[in-house]
Parts: structure tokens; C-alpha cells; sequence
């Protein structure tokens, strides 16, 4: 048998994803801040395109983005950047030290700015001020400076003398404990701020191993004291603060604006897109028509024609999104409305395939539409992902009976509250109890189910707890 090559046609059906597609898709997953941000880098190459000035003004926002045309004649939208002002400072960069640090400490109030500010105030030297601003930029959320001396001076480049200089005088700033190296380091540097610093404090906090497992015979041997000189001390080190840049609000928070809200009507529960943070965005069409009228080359026609076109396209997959948004959301909140009334413990099982049929919609666009959006209620924030949860306790029981079908989140939230009822060594409940409590309330779970629930929420063993308790009660006694 001879193989000869032939030819055929046939027909097959395949997906493409345009740019456009492409751009419509990744707008549904941005949150309205995210959105804004996009916007604003968009409106910076696009002189067809702006906010809506209304909106943007009553939203808090300040005045809206100016355009300019082609040629520099002024127009409706884009002329100056919105865009935060960042400073990038290098070790040894001419310039005004303090000008620069009082802009950006009058721009928040975080503990960035503060820092900044002590700064300015306090430390003269240039190199050493414009290093302890890089330094402010390396510090974690609790206010630690968690990298080596080594790897600080290798990355930027600076001597070692230098940091150890500079360091010392921003551990004396205030929160007392910034820039701490670690836990040790932070309450040492708290307790010197307060001038009441021992060798005595300093042998407890070389045995914080030994006070975390609760273990208080061996931390007063260990620290050679007496077991009755603990209490006074434990009260101590309850006094200081762990996390001393907990007390300042960080960008991170400001950011996180809900995108949903939900208010609660005379039909109920009703979800609404927050106009606060959900941008509006206008097409400046009276600036394209006047363009077009003029004498210009086919090259700027064809750009200022393709801008347009984008800004229009633009302005139509926003519009979507905020309906896609707002379609799902009330989908969501029609089914949870014991939610906002009862929290999470009365999370009813809703999985992303049940709204997604509910209102005809693929799986995915619905995931993509509840990705990082933040739900205002009455009850506080959540992630819209969090009221989404599996059913559990499906099936019968061992009597043959039903049992109780109950969402994840809300036996969680169970869990939650019976280790908050805990108000003694002696009540610390193990995984058994837990199990067993719930069985009592028609919640029939696995031993290995509340030890998975338990982890996820970060609430430790009986045993962990049991210690933790002693340790406080040994504080108070």
C-alpha cells in the first residue's frame, strides 16, 4: 500500500482572544481603585479620554484630569498626571534633604510620614538623613526593619559604619520599637524608652522561647528568679507593644475602599456599586470633531482616529463591568440575606456555579467578577470571595436521619466562638470537645475538619491555648 499526501478542508471552531477581549477581561477583575489607577495611566496617552468631571469632583477626588489636543489647543480632559508624587532618594543625592522630607510627610498620615517627619526634624547630616529615608522604605507593616545589616549594605550600597549610625538614631524615634530587628529588639527598645531598662529584662527577653510555651517554673530558673517575681514582670511585657506601627493607618488601608455596598431596604437586602470609588469615564467627542475639520497629515488623523475609537471602546467595557458587577453582587446578596442580618455564622452554601446559572453567566466570568472586591454591610467589610462557601454535613447521619446542611464559613465561624467563650486553662476546649459541641447543635463534622477549619482561622492547639492562658493568668495573679 502506497501513502500518498492529499488535501482537505474541514472546519473547526476555535476561540480568539483580541486585544480588546483581552482588555474587557482583566477590567472585570480590577477593583474600583485598581480601575481609577488604570484609567488615569490610560487618560495620560489618549487625549480623547477623561473622567467625568462631575463625578469626579463629588466623589471626593478633587478636579478631574484636563485633555490636550494635538496640536496643544486646551481642551475638556487630559493635560496634567494625576498620579502620587514619589521621591526616589539616593545615598549622597544632592538636593534639599528637609524640603523633600516635609512634602512627603505632609502627603499622609502613616507611619511613613511620621518617621519622615522626626527626620526632618531631627537628623542634620545629609548622608545620614537621605539613608534613613531609604531605610523608612524597607520597613515591614509591624514597623520592623527585618533584613541584615549585610544585605541592607550590599543592596543600596551604603557603609556599614554608616547604617549602624543611622540605625541607632532611629530606634530612639517614636512608636518606641521602630525599626526593631525582632521581637527581643522591639520590646528592649520599648522598655529603654520608658528608662526603666534591667538585666532582669534582659533575661526574659532572652528566654522568650521558654515564656511562649507557658512554661513558668523553667522561665524562673532559667532567668534565676524567684517564681513570685514573674507576675509583675509578665504585666510588664503585656504593657509593650508588639507591633509598634499598628497604631498608624497605611496605604493599604486607605485603598480599601468597598466596591459594593449593601443597605438594607423595605424588600430587603440590596446590593448597590459604590459610586464613591466606581469612576465615570467620557469620551471627548466635541474635541474629535473639531480635530477632524482641520488641515493635518493622514498620520495624525489615523492616530487621533484610533484614540477615539479606543476611548469610546473604553468607555462601553467600564460600563459593562460596573453591570456585570452589579448584576452578580445582587445575585449574591439575594441568596445570603440571613448573612446580613445573622454574620457569618448564618453563610448559607453558595458555590460561583450557582450564581453563574442563576443568571446565565459563565463560571469564570463570575469568579473574575468578585475577584479582590471588597462588600460594605452592616456586619463590616468582606471579600464578596468570602460569601461564597461549600456545603458540608450532606447526606445522613448515623441514625439514618439528614443532617444539617451548613456552609464552611459559617461552621468556622462556630468554631471561632466557642474558642472565644474559653475564659480559663481549665475550659480550653480540645478538637474532640469541638466536635462534639457542634454534633449537639445538628453540625456533624470530622475531628480532621475542625483541625483544618481551626488552622485556617490560626487559632492554635488546646495545648497552645491552655498555655497562653496560663501565662496571662500568671500576669494578672
Amino acid at each position: 500500500m502506497v501513502l500518498a499526501p492529499r488535501l482537505e478542508i474541514s472546519q473547526k471552531q476555535k476561540l480568539m482572544i483580541n486585544p480588546q477581549m483581552r482588555q474587557a477581561i482583566e477590567l472585570l477583575q480590577l477593583t474600583n481603585v485598581q480601575l481609577a489607577d488604570m484609567l488615569k495611566r490610560e487618560m495620560e496617552q489618549n487625549p480623547f479620554l477623561a473622567f467625568d468631571a462631575a463625578h469626579f469632583r463629588e466623589s471626593g477626588n478633587g478636579e478631574a484630569p484636563r485633555a490636550v489636543t494635538v496640536d496643544g489647543a486646551s481642551g475638556h480632559g487630559l493635560t496634567d498626571k494625576i498620579e502620587a508624587v514619589r521621591v526616589d532618594f539616593a545615598v549622597g543625592e544632592s538636593g534639599d534633604v528637609n524640603a523633600m522630607l516635609e512634602n512627603r510627610a505632609a502627603d499622609d498620615d502613616n507611619l511613613t510620614a511620621h518617621v519622615l517627619q522626626q527626620i526632618s526634624e531631627e537628623i542634620g547630616d545629609r548622608d545620614m538623613a537621605a539613608l534613613a529615608v531609604e531605610l523608612t522604605g524597607w520597613l515591614d507593616d509591624d514597623g520592623y526593619l527585618r533584613e541584615g545589616d549585610d544585605e541592607i549594605c550590599s543592596t543600596i550600597g551604603v557603609d556599614a559604619g554608616l547604617l549602624r549610625e543611622t540605625l541607632t538614631r532611629l530606634q530612639g524615634f517614636t512608636p518606641a520599637g521602630v525599626f526593631a530587628r525582632n521581637l527581643a529588639d522591639c520590646l528592649r527598645l520599648q522598655w529603654l524608652a520608658r528608662g526603666d531598662w534591667t538585666p532582669t529584662h534582659q533575661a526574659l527577653l532572652d528566654n522568650l522561647d521558654i515564656l511562649g510555651r507557658g512554661d513558668i517554673d523553667a522561665l524562673a530558673k532559667a532567668m534565676a528568679v524567684a517564681p513570685d517575681a514573674l507576675p509583675l514582670l509578665l504585666q510588664a511585657v503585656r504593657a509593650l507593644d508588639p507591633r509598634p506601627a499598628a497604631a498608624f493607618e497605611t496605604t493599604t488601608d486607605r485603598l480599601a475602599l468597598p466596591d459594593v455596598i449593601v443597605l438594607e431596604s423595605d424588600a430587603g437586602w440590596q446590593a448597590y456599586l459604590n459610586e464613591d470609588s466606581l469612576p465615570s469615564v467620557l469620551v471627548l467627542e466635541r474635541d474629535w470633531e473639531e480635530m477632524a475639520t482641520r488641515k493635518i497629515t493622514d498620520d495624525e488623523r489615523k492616530f487621533m482616529k484610533s484614540n477615539v475609537q479606543s476611548a469610546r471602546w473604553l468607555r462601553k467595557a467600564t460600563q459593562q463591568r460596573a453591570a456585570t458587577l452589579l448584576r452578580v453582587s445582587r445575585a449574591i446578596v439575594a441568596r445570603q440575606q440571613s448573612f446580613f442580618t445573622g454574620g457569618l455564622a448564618a453563610l448559607e452554601p453558595m458555590r460561583l456555579r450557582d450564581i453563574a446559572e442563576e443568571i446565565e453567566m459563565h463560571e469564570s466570568t463570575v469568579s473574575r467578577s468578585v475577584a479582590g472586591k471588597l462588600v460594605q454591610t452592616a456586619n463590616g467589610q468582606f471579600s464578596l470571595k468570602d460569601l461564597f462557601s461549600t456545603a458540608i454535613g450532606e447526606g445522613t447521619n448515623q441514625s439514618g436521619g439528614n443532617r444539617k446542611i451548613i456552609s464552611a464559613q459559617s461552621v468556622k465561624a462556630r468554631i471561632a466562638g466557642l474558642v472565644a467563650e474559653e475564659d480559663a486553662p481549665s475550659n480550653v476546649l480540645s478538637d474532640n470537645d469541638l466536635v462534639a459541641l457542634l454534633a449537639e447543635e445538628g453540625i456533624v463534622v470530622a475531628r480532621r475538619t475542625v483541625v483544618k477549619y481551626r488552622k485556617a482561622m490560626t487559632i492554635g492547639s488546646s495545648a497552645e491555648r491552655r498555655r497562653a492562658a496560663k501565662i496571662a493568668r500568671a500576669a494578672d495573679d
